[in-house]
């Protein structure tokens, strides 16, 4: 069962077999072997991929679960259940990881010496089992139905632009104003919208400009040099707007807050990645400090 994860995780019976110290052929065959104990094809092979049939995706998810529990049960026996080891693979954007997740990770290290982590930064959604990856941390409303997932709070979202921006471009006094006005986006989204909150009453405006990025800090950076107003978490412009590189615009108005999930990809949340969680949420308030 153990072979059959590995395998699943590393996309490919040779990393599997790197990875395990152990010969192609073996790790081959032994996966033949569970798969005619099971009576199911767990693997689609093709001569470029090796992907999970529905049968072995159901199979993984029951043994990521199973293992885990044998874990747990191991460690009580040994005395060890508060002396998590080995490695955490985690990831996230390149902003919430300079800002949120990296910021609580030494501490966490000095809690767990026997512990290992290797945060990725990607400011695309990771492949979690592809790439291996415990544990990820996404904004937004999550797309993958197949993912687990725990909400750790909500961003408050907010109007932002520079000094300069504004002087040159004038200040919008109702969101109606913004489709005046150069925004920075997404470049994943073809079309923005924002819509804005005030009292109970509701606006929206439809937007576009001329600097796009994938990355959060990147739209940062084009907000303090005057590219546009953008709409992004306090948790983003805080350090900025702190300096006066950056000023509220339309002040009175506050955008959609963007949900922050934990994501892993199968079973309930344990071990290291359950203990990073609990960490990040006894240290960080997600409903105000974002």
């Amino acid at each position: 069962m153990r072979l059959f994860v590995r395998v699943a995780d590393a996309g490919s019976f040779s990393r599997a077999a790197i990875d395990l110290e152990l010969g192609q052929p073996t790790v081959s065959r032994r996966i033949q072997d569970l798969e005619a104990i099971l009576g199911s094809t767990l693997f689609q092979r093709t001569t470029r991929a090796l992907s999970l049939t529905e049968a072995g995706q159901r199979f993984y998810r029951r043994a990521i679960d199973i293992l885990a529990e044998y874990d747990e049960a191991e460690a009580e026996a040994r005395g060890l259940e508060h002396e998590p080891v080995g490695l955490l693979r985690m990831s996230c954007a390149a902003s919430m990881g300079r800002m949120l997740i990296g910021p609580q990770v030494p501490e966490f290290l000095d809690r767990f010496p026997h512990v290992r982590v290797d945060l990725m930064l990607d400011d695309t959604y990771t492949d979690l089992v592809g790439e291996g990856i415990d544990l990820a941390f996404r904004m937004g409303t999550l797309q993958d139905s197949s993912m687990m997932a725990k909400k750790l709070g909500e961003a408050p979202r907010a109007l932002w632009a520079s000094p300069n921006y504004l002087q040159r471009a004038g200040t919008p006094t109702h969101p109606k104003d913004l489709s005046e006005h150069l925004a920075l986006t997404f470049r994943q989204v073809a079309h923005t919208e924002w819509k804005l909150t005030r009292n109970g009453e509701t606006a929206s405006a439809s937007v576009d400009g001329r600097f796009k990025a994938s990355s959060g800090e990147m739209l940062l950076q084009g907000a303090v040099a005057g590219l546009g107003i953008l709409l992004g978490p306090n948790w983003l412009v805080r350090e900025a707007a702190s300096r006066d590189e950056l000023v509220r615009v339309l002040p009175e108005w506050t955008g959609e807050p963007s949900p922050l999930h934990a994501v892993w990809s199968a079973g309930k949340l344990r071990g290291k990645a359950k203990l990073f969680v609990e960490h990040l949420e006894s240290r960080v308030d997600f409903s105000t400090s974002c």
